[in-house]
């Protein structure tokens, strides 16, 4: 199946097409069930070196200190770390008109326009009979600015491009130790409003996922965020469990109330968090964090979240893309 990515992807390089970039997304979906996969690690997670064991809060490195290694030390000691300057310029450009097309045609669509007249920027995604049980909610990703990045072939494209450009795509595979693949499910392109509603969405994503999976979420700023747009507000230290939902004090049952937030800061405080467009952090289903939407905020937030998962442990709901 790699042959046949590299191939498609090959020619649309030459010439995009929107047939070439849905059967992208059907051949990267189709070939994770037609290959195997194994580990380079017998055991996760690995160990990690000391080399933030004493930092205080969230560490922060620069594109040209980013290695697997650097970033496996962040989360596993203290459950994320920032990349300052990921992408350039021209590509955060590139992904936010990216964006604006994807939602601009899924409106067209939600107003009955065919997909015909939406493809490439929107083109939903249907899993296979064998997965045709799961339920999309579009509308819900939209109201809270998500956009599944497998619903717009072009997009979709767009991004694994920039990504191997960058070689996030080997970062990813030398970080989770095979070859991984996205999640259907969870990585999106996200135009988050204002005015998103914020206060008690504190989760860690580890308590839908399920157990014996291995991630890597990378989360790409393509705006600045902390200030007069959303961002994100994150308990920084790592967490080996699993923080109880639902209990006293939180709104909804998946939710994390403000006294286990209190608890899991271990007598610190929540970092809200500060990007430049083009900065990224980088966590995986351990981490507990929200958005975090503050008033007097007039923007809204341009992001890329994009979930690796180990594709010998994968959580088969999530839906998998072979990278």
């Amino acid at each position: 199946m790699r042959l046949a990515i590299d191939s498609l992807t090959t020619a649309n390089r030459r010439k995009s097409s929107p047939r070439l970039e849905e059967e992208l997304v059907r051949t990267r979906y189709e070939g994770f069930f037609r290959s195997s996969y194994t580990s380079r690690f017998q055991t996760w997670p690995p160990s990690p070196t000391d080399t933030f064991t004493n930092h205080d809060g969230i560490p922060e490195i620069d594109k040209a200190d980013v290695s697997a290694s650097v970033i496996r030390d962040g989360v596993l000691t203290r459950g994320s770390i920032i990349v300052r300057g990921l992408l350039s310029n021209v590509e955060v450009e590139r992904l936010r008109a990216t964006i604006d097309k994807a939602y601009q045609q899924h409106d067209r669509a939600m107003s009955g326009a065919t997909r015909e007249t939406t493809t490439p920027w929107f083109a939903p995604f249907t899993p296979s009979s064998a997965h045709n049980d799961h339920d999309f909610d579009r509308q819900w990703f939209r109201e809270t600015g998500a956009e599944l990045a497998a619903d717009s072939p072009r997009g979709m494209f767009e991004l694994l491009e920039i990504f191997t450009a960058n070689g996030i795509d080997t970062l990813a595979g030398d970080y989770l130790g095979e070859s991984p693949a996205l999640s259907v499910k969870k990585t999106s392109l996200r135009r988050v409003p204002h005015d998103q509603p914020s206060e008690h969405g504190w989760h860690q994503d580890g308590a839908f996922l399920g157990q014996g999976i291995r991630t890597m979420n990378l989360w790409i700023a393509l705006s600045d965020c902390g200030v007069d747009a959303p961002s994100m507000d994150m308990v920084p230290r790592r967490l080996n469990y699993i923080v109880p939902t639902g209990t006293e004090g939180a709104i909804f049952d998946w939710s994390v109330s403000s006294r286990q937030i209190t608890e899991a800061c271990d007598g610190g405080e929540p970092t809200h968090l500060h990007f430049k467009a083009g900065d990224a952090i980088v966590f995986d289903e351990m981490n507990l964090h929200r958005t975090s939407a503050l008033p007097g905020m007039t923007k809204p937030r341009y992001a890329i979240e994009a979930w690796f998962f180990a594709p010998s442990c994968y959580p088969l709901d999530q839906l998998p893309l072979l990278v």
